[in-house]
């Protein structure tokens, strides 16, 4: 079994199982897995694609993406916004390469690149879409394309981008980690927890070969 099929039944057995403090251990060793097989999943597509990628250079004060599906209009709206001169075609895929262009606003220069088009299951390679949505990861700004008559389109974009670890419009966790030389783990919360409690977290931290003490504070 591959690691996407991995994947695949781990997210459908979390999806199966009804959260309660009896399956708490057992879904928190489940996204602990999850996570790592992901994270391989990344590695390898990196490293397996060497030298065929995209490769591209970033300048100016801040570097925005169009993300979408094939002929949105992504080539059009960077032609109109930049000095670049992408290619447009009323035909799919006429984007096959990453095209910069150079937009300047109130003195600042804003790089804008121009995409090839995504598809369904592009976090998984499709289409090469590993390769593709990795430029993302470089920008400062995400902006999605999308055509007027497929709006739906939006939440499949949404999902290719979290399953490679882009979580668009969300602000990232307030987690601070303090490095101790000796007692384990010590976990606290300023708030009360209402998506985790103390067995999930311990099951994930054990899962990395970690030992967490064997209380739990949270301050309010």
């Amino acid at each position: 079994m591959g690691i996407e099929e991995k994947i695949k039944d781990i997210e459908d057995e979390i999806q199966k199982t009804p959260y309660n403090k009896a399956t708490s251990h057992h879904i928190g060793k489940l996204k602990a897995k999850l996570s790592k097989l992901k994270e391989e999943s990344i590695q390898r597509s990196s490293s397996g694609t060497k030298g065929q990628g995209f490769h591209v250079k970033k300048s100016g004060d801040a570097t925005v993406v169009l993300v979408g599906f094939p002929s949105v209009g992504k080539s059009t709206l960077l032609n109109e916004l930049t000095n670049a001169e992408s290619k447009v075609g009323a035909y799919q895929f006429t984007t096959l390469d990453i095209v910069p262009g150079v937009m300047e606003y109130k003195n600042a220069k804003i790089q804008v690149f121009d995409i090839p088009g995504i598809i369904t299951g592009a976090s998984t390679g499709k289409g090469r879409g590993r390769e593709i949505l990795s430029v993302a990861r470089t920008a400062e700004l995400i902006v999605v394309v999308l055509d007027v008559l497929n709006p739906q389109h939006l939440d499949v974009i949404l999902k290719e981008l979290r399953n490679i670890g882009i979580r668009p419009n969300e602000r990232p966790p307030d987690v601070t980690v303090n490095r101790r030389r000796t007692g384990g783990v010590h976990v606290s919360s300023t708030v009360p927890l209402t998506h985790l409690d103390e067995k999930t977290i311990r099951s994930i931290i054990n899962e990395y070969g970690m030992q967490m003490q064997t209380y739990f504070l949270e301050m309010m």
